[in-house]
């Protein structure tokens, strides 16, 4: 039996504050039109650490309001606890195998209509914005977004281990004054808040607040972001008209079945989710719903909700039956469906089994080298598995999976599709060996590889922390113990990028390939190390095979056209940064690199033109700033260049360049005083590899300088 109930508020008070009279007619009366829509995805988030879930050791008054104001589904899940692929399924309605986004870092198959495009086709306007590096617009979740504001800055992901984020205000400091300016208008506005992904780190006050739990002080903080955002939605006269939907992406296992984060296991301690929806008219207030339900139903319900008919393909249903209570066939249907979820990480970074399964009612069923089958009805934690207990049961979930799982997940494996050419030119460099540690025969259940899998996330933080000489220790013992791990090749050679061993990252990264782990990532690291020790022509070659493994890799055309301009390619390394812009507009290094190439080509005005768009796009880009300054000083701007070189070492106190620049500027403007300061700063930082002529001349005007000032002293 279908159990919907009502809920009792809590604090009438802070209740109020959603329920005011407003010019124009009192809260809860009918809207002219259709309602916008407001999607909230906060990630990371467990459903359990929330108060209207029953957590009483957080404060969640926001959240907790938007659930008394609406309704709440205790039963929603993810399809898979990882960013990407998850918003994928919210995004069109569809699992992972038919939208094709099955990892982070995939990218969302061309053919499914979004939630955006359906919605922009309707007449509404489209805005999204994203907190992290998973979501960037390269992926495909920009489809039918007019806007998609990914703008958290402009660290090189190959360079780094950790996601590039900003802070839920931040992310509001985008959002709010977008859909304020909707007014009059339909819109459907996605907002995103990262903070609760690992590492925990959440501001002040809640850091004090909430120290040993970390992970809570995230989500606290979270839930004042989000009032925040609900705050600026009621002073521009829109909560009424707008339907709130707040949900998370997965969730997190904090330690649960030896999982300390999420992205392995299927759990429901990393799949289970909050789920609220909020309307005056359209949705019954002080509701909560125990039915399973998937967020695959999420599209297919919204549009529902907004009298649009769902799509053929879409493979969620819409729950709108659910909000209303209605009786009927529809609620056994929503009650006895099969939810199709998985994670195939383990197998795509490491070579481990994937992980596929079922839920159905209260039965769980996960396909693996251990099979496993749950009743959550009586066991939610997921502690006993009775799949001998229960064959019949077993059987008819296993067949139900073989129905929806589609191809083999040995389909998406960790080797891209590469053509003959490719093949050929990489066997011509050394990096094709036949493959020598095969695939195993029979992939390891990641149940038995947590350990493994805890030591290469110590590694990765060790790394993070500074701790190189550690963090390679434990890199080469997982890659001792587990050829397989095809990320540890990766991870590892940064590592030991960041020590300066170029020679060694290099030559790890090179027996990945030889051992036929052949990928996009694997194969752009490499081209960039090879890049920055001065072998151009070998880096080219590679980074155009990491551009035919990964033409939406932004950043391989970003690097490649570094190369190429290195090379004395300069109209290819051109296009290759348009290529990159194309794929990311808010790629502020690009247009930074494309800036530099013009400037060496003396095509000054549209030099200008791309450092002036870097810094519009990331302030804090150093690199710009030093560059616009290079083309002021061309144009005899020389107050100007000074201004813009100094704001590039604010900014960066080893900007070996604008450092240069500052000395030879002052020189020019007979500032010997501060010429000298600055020339010795570029001594101090300059890379003797990159800048050792340039380092003998400034050693050079340093010495005269000095005896200049001192005699004149």
């Amino acid at each position: 039996m279908t159990i919907v109930k009502l809920r009792r508020l809590r604090g009438l008070a802070a209740t109020a504050v959603w329920l005011t009279v407003r010019a124009g007619g009192i809260a809860g009366a009918a809207p002219a039109g259709p309602p916008s829509v407001l999607l909230v995805t906060i990630d990371t988030l467990r459903a359990d650490h929330l108060g209207a879930y029953g957590y009483g050791r957080i404060e969640t008054p926001n959240i907790d309001r938007l659930a008394g104001r609406g309704i709440l589904f205790r039963q929603a899940a993810a399809s898979v606890p990882l960013t990407l692929p998850s918003h994928a399924t919210i995004m069109t309605g569809m699992f992972p195998p038919s939208h094709g986004a099955r990892n982070n870092g995939r990218r969302l198959a061309p053919g499914p209509a979004t939630l955006a495009s359906i919605l922009k086709g309707k007449g509404y306007r489209t805005g999204a914005f994203v907190g992290a590096f998973p979501l960037d617009s390269r992926f495909g979740l920009d489809r039918g977004f007019e806007v998609y504001d990914d703008r958290y800055g402009s660290r090189n992901t190959a360079r780094d281990l950790t996601f590039v984020e900003r802070k839920a205000d931040d992310v509001n400091a985008a959002a709010i004054p977008w859909i304020a300016a909707r007014r009059g208008e339909k819109f459907f506005a996605w907002v995103h808040y990262f903070d609760p992904h690992a590492p925990y780190e959440p501001p002040p006050p809640y850091a004090a607040g909430y120290r040993g739990r970390e992970y809570d002080g995230e989500i606290a903080y979270v839930d004042a972001a989000f009032g925040r955002l609900i705050a600026g939605l009621e002073a521009s006269g829109l909560l009424d008209k707008t339907l709130i939907v707040l949900t998370a992406d997965h969730g997190e296992s904090l330690g649960e079945h030896g999982e300390a984060t999420h992205g392995i296991f299927v759990y429901d301690a990393s799949l289970r989710v909050p789920l609220i929806l909020a309307h005056p008219d359209l949705v019954p207030a002080g509701r909560t719903v125990d039915v399973p339900l998937g967020l695959v139903d999420l599209a297919p319900t919204i549009l529902d909700l907004l009298g649009i008919p769902v799509p053929a393909g879409m493979e969620g249903v819409s729950t709108v039956p659910l909000l209303k209570g209605s009786p009927g066939s529809a609620l056994p249907a929503l009650e006895k469906r099969d939810l199709y979820f998985e994670c195939l990480a383990g197998w795509l970074d490491r070579r481990w089994a994937p992980l596929r399964g079922v839920r159905s009612g209260p039965w769980k069923y996960i396909e693996a080298p251990q099979a496993e089958l749950y009743d959550l009805g009586s066991d939610p934690g997921e502690t006993k598995n009775v799949l001998s207990a229960h064959p019949a049961e077993s059987r008819r979930l296993g067949q139900a999976l073989s129905r929806l799982a589609g191809a083999d997940p040995g389909a998406a494996a960790p080797s891209e599709a590469m053509s003959a050419e490719t093949r050929r030119k990489l066997r011509s460099l050394g990096y094709l060996g036949g493959g020598t540690v095969p695939a195993s025969a029979k992939p390891p259940d990641p149940k038995t590889m947590m350990v493994v899998d805890n030591l290469f996330n110590n590694a990765v933080s060790a790394s993070e922390a500074g701790r190189l000489e550690a963090a390679a220790t434990q890199f080469a013992a997982i890659l001792d113990a587990h050829p397989e791990f095809v990320q540890a090749y990766e991870y590892g050679a940064y590592n030991l990028y960041k020590m300066a061993r170029m020679d060694d990252a290099i030559g790890l990264l090179r027996k990945a390939l030889t051992l036929d782990f052949r990928t996009a990532p694997l194969l752009s690291r490499l081209g960039l190390y090879l890049q920055e020790t001065g072998r151009t022509e070998e880096s080219v070659a590679v980074l155009e095979q990491a551009a035919e493994l990964g033409p939406y890799d932004t950043e391989v055309h970003n690097d490649l056209g570094v190369g190429l301009f290195k090379s004395g390619q300069a109209a290819r390394a051109v296009e290759e940064f348009r290529k990159s812009i194309v794929l990311d507009g808010t790629n502020a290094m690009a247009y930074n690199n494309m800036g530099n190439v013009l400037l060496a080509t003396q095509a000054f005005e549209d030099a200008g033109a791309a450092f002036e768009k870097a810094v519009s796009l990331d302030p804090r880009l150093a690199s710009a700033h030093n560059g616009w300054g290079a083309v002021a000083y061309r144009k005899g701007a020389v107050e100007e260049a000074v201004g813009r070189w100094e704001k590039a070492v604010a900014l960066d106190p080893r900007q070996p360049d604008a450092l240069y620049n500052l000395g030879r500027a002052y020189l020019r403007l007979g500032r010997k005083k501060d010429a000298l300061s600055r020339f010795e700063d570029f001594i101090r930082w300059a890379p003797e590899r990159s800048y050792a002529k340039d380092i003998a001349e400034v050693k050079t005007v340093i010495e005269k300088l000095r005896k200049e000032i001192g005699g004149s002293a």
